[in-house]
């Protein structure tokens, strides 16, 4: 279905993009985060761009310390192609790292702070870098895992000692040393373009290892225009942002749209139920980014008079239940909008203002076109579900391609379609329903969570002889995750011991809330696990939850 829809935000995208004097309006060449916060340093120098804790920065001061970065990187003999992991919780040196790397052409590679040495092994392996930043926090888990990196690496850390030093093949520097007495004039971005890498996102592998997800400076800047436009953000927002900054949501789809429309950030390091309502009044905040658990954990939590005295308008989000979404904006009178994208094919959907379906995760934007094909890739009549294909024809609106992995690249882009992996179908009058992944995949607030990775881990357990990992209900709504085990005869395993042998291994995410041991697990006839069978009693006498300690009755 091609996105000819006459929604309100291909009218105002159209108005502002006639005017010409928006940086909505910016071409291929300048649709870059450093050439972007360079010019609204020149336009607000004097307004706040990012409050964080108790620090006020800036649009001028965070253009001079992005050029900063800039600068001090290519002191240290960095040059427009290198790679910069970023191994940081929200801080505002994030954003320095992010527009700084940006201003010359470098490229972030935004790791997870919930990643331990498995995942790091294997994104260092997959995307080489040429730099580290991290601290110290971090540098234990780091160091395991450089030991089975080849190659020197320059790691650069925040305040506190390190177990990094000492490693023959570690250069181990001090961010603050790094930094010290460097130029903040412009770094020379002439040769940097939209359509240069600028970040390698990673994927959450949900049915295999994570990918590394090639993004052009451009698609970020597609993405965080298309937000801004529809949430109509101006410079008298605030937008309100916990997500972490090694997720594309907090750098496209918060941080730019602010940046674009001259607007301020609130940042806080992750998101806290109790500080919600108090921060959102005491820093004036217009706009968040929700996910479904979010707004269910609102929707429960919040007292009358916190929200009547909020000054939010409107939310952005996805994940959530449809009660969900219809509740929210009716008891708080705040505007939710959504829609359906994926890191490597952007946001073709967004819901309209007026009169949204419930349900559905919108309609296509002007310049995507989205397809619904059966297993052959022939397309699909409307009310069919098969699986959801994206092209656009805007440049570099999708991804490059798999960072190290030229074959699942040439897969995805099959027929010259990005191939999602998603499922869904369209009604007549053009609303997209998603319907889930084709293939295995649990969502635990927020983060897609790996089946095949948890699978992997505790397949190493002694006595383990078989494991499937499957998506079960969350009260507060999206998925929990358990795991249905199958050891041997001769061995007596304790649950607790299962968790916790997860959580030395794997991303707090990816723990199992809930265990449960079986003789056998359910098969085709050609071995394969049917996992179907395992979701449709998610629960039974013998399912064990970590969180009470012991069985649950089956629901």
């Amino acid at each position: 279905m091609t996105g000819s829809r006459k929604e309100s935000v291909a009218r105002k995208s159209t108005r502002r993009e006639a005017r010409g004097a928006s940086p909505l309006s910016l071409g291929l060449v300048d649709q870059v985060a450093g050439k972007i916060l360079r010019d609204q340093a020149r336009k607000w120098g004097r307004r706040v761009f990012v409050e964080f804790e108790q620090r006020k920065i800036t649009y001028g001061e965070a253009n001079d310390n992005a050029n900063r970065v800039a600068n001090g990187f290519l002191r240290l003999g960095a040059k427009k192609g290198s790679r910069v992991a970023i191994l940081l919780r929200n801080r505002p040196e994030y954003l320095d790292l992010w527009f700084g790397l940006s201003k010359v052409g470098m490229v972030q590679v935004p790791l997870n702070t919930e990643f331990k040495r498995a995942q790091l092994v294997h994104v260092l392996r997959r995307s080489p870098v040429d730099f580290i930043v991290t601290e110290a926090v971090f540098a234990p888990e780091l160091a395991l895992a450089l030991n089975q990196v080849d190659g020197n690496l320059t790691v650069i850390q925040f305040e506190g000692a390190s177990c990094l030093a000492g490693s023959a093949r570690v250069t181990l520097l001090a961010y603050e040393a790094c930094m010290t007495n460097v130029d903040v004039s412009e770094p020379d971005a002439g040769a940097v373009s939209g359509s240069d890498m600028g970040a390698i996102m990673n994927t959450s592998g949900t049915t295999g290892p994570s990918k590394g997800v090639q993004l052009s400076h451009a698609q970020q800047f597609i993405l965080g225009r298309n937000i801004a436009t529809d949430l109509e953000l101006t410079r008298d927002d605030v937008y309100y942002n916990f997500f972490p900054l090694f997720h594309n949501t907090a750098q496209a789809m918060i941080t730019l749209p602010t940046l674009l429309s001259g607007g301020k950030m609130i940042l806080t390091e992750k998101f806290s139920a109790s500080r919600f309502w108090p921060d959102v009044r005491a820093h004036k905040c217009t706009s968040f980014y929700y996910i479904g658990e979010i707004l269910r954990i609102l929707l429960k939590s919040a007292a009358p008079d916190e929200v009547t005295r909020s000054t939010l308008r409107v939310g952005w989000g996805i994940g959530a239940s449809p009660r969900d979404f219809i509740d929210f904006q009716k008891r708080y009178k705040i505007a939710l909008h959504s829609g359906y994208g994926s890191t490597e094919a952007n946001v073709p959907c967004f819901t309209p203002h007026i009169r949204p379906k419930p349900g559905s995760a919108g309609r296509v934007l002007r310049g995507f076109d989205v397809r619904v094909v059966n297993e052959q890739g022939v397309p699909l009549p409307v009310g069919q579900t098969g699986e959801l294909l994206v092209r656009s024809s805007e440049p570099c609106a999708t991804m490059l391609g798999y960072d190290g992995d030229a074959q699942a690249t040439l897969e995805a882009w099959r027929d010259l379609w990005f191939h999602t992996g998603d499922a869904g179908y369209f009604n007549k009058n053009g609303d997209l329903f998603f319907c889930g992944r084709l293939r295995d995949v649990i969502r635990v607030r927020g983060e897609n969570v790996s089946a095949f990775e948890i699978e992997e881990t505790i397949a190493q357990y002694p006595g383990v002889l078989e494991v499937a990992a499957v998506a079960v209900p969350c009260e507060l709504g999206g998925d929990d995750i358990k795991i249905v085990v199958v050891v041997r005869p001769d061995v007596v395993i304790e649950h607790e011991s299962l968790v916790a042998h997860a959580a030395q291994h794997l991303p707090r995410f990816s723990v199992p809330r809930y265990v449960e041991i079986v003789a056998a697990l359910p098969k085709t006839e050609t071995n394969k696990i049917r996992k179907n069978v395992l979701r449709s009693t998610p629960f039974t006498d013998k399912t064990w939850d970590r969180q009470a300690g012991s069985a649950r009755h089956s629901r």
